[in-house]
């Protein structure tokens, strides 16, 4: 069952590859041009003595600009699986409509997610799933936070197993075949921040996959109960 759902998943990403790109991409691009102006977010050290350096305001703008991101793509699977998909301007209207709701969605996401992994890495994981469809309420229902979060927890938990199995397949395989493009385009381009950008867009796109595989479980759940 698992294998079969992750291969309708993986079906429904290429199939709908180009639109989710339209709306990818201009986010990725956005993002690196944050941290051409305002350093780089996070950069790890080189040398194992070394320290993490950041960048608190490239960390502040993409952290507000992620919701808006994950909204539009939400509209346009929405869109897409109604055989109708959205330009980018049509998918971010419903994220900025509620982006209020849909940041301060995310930001209670993150909060569960962090005292999960204070308890231990499963819990962490648990957590996201039961509240993954949170920000598909908002955008596609418009829910307040606190009424996406208490419906989230109730439409996954018949199917909270199968939903957390395919988020760690998917991230899984996210991070293998990110980490093989990374690599290959790092050593065929020399310039940094050429390389950068070449490795956001697909890597944008590819994220997508953990977008497809909750809303696809979003699907199996039904229509969401009015209370």
């Amino acid at each position: 069952m698992i294998g079969q759902r992750f291969r309708e998943i993986l079906y429904f990403w290429w199939r709908h590859l180009g639109p989710l790109f339209l709306v990818c991409a201009p986010f990725a691009l956005a993002t690196e041009m944050l941290q051409w102006v305002f350093g780089t977010a996070i950069a790890l050290p080189e040398t194992p003595e070394g320290s993490i350096g950041f960048s608190a305001a490239s960390l502040v703008l993409i952290m507000l600009l992620r919701p808006l991101a994950e909204g539009a793509v939400i509209a346009q699977l929405a869109s897409s699986r109604g055989g109708k998909p959205g330009g980018l301007l049509a998918c971010m209207a419903p994220a900025l409509l509620m982006y209020p709701a849909l940041l301060a969605t995310y930001a209670i996401i993150a909060m569960g997610v962090a005292l999960g992994w204070l308890a231990f890495f499963f819990p962490a994981l648990w957590v996201y799933a039961r509240l993954s469809f949170a920000p598909y309420l908002v955008v596609l229902h418009r829910h307040n936070p606190l009424r996406a979060i208490r419906q989230s927890f109730t439409m996954t938990e018949a199917q909270q197993w199968p939903l957390l199995l395919v988020i760690v397949l998917v991230f899984l395989a996210y991070l293998l075949s990110s980490s093989m493009i990374a690599s290959v385009i790092s050593s065929a381009v020399p310039h940094t921040a050429a390389a950068s950008l070449l490795i956001a867009l697909p890597i944008s796109v590819m994220a997508a996959v953990n977008n497809v595989a909750i809303f696809r479980f979003w699907e199996l759940a039904g229509s969401p109960a009015e209370s």
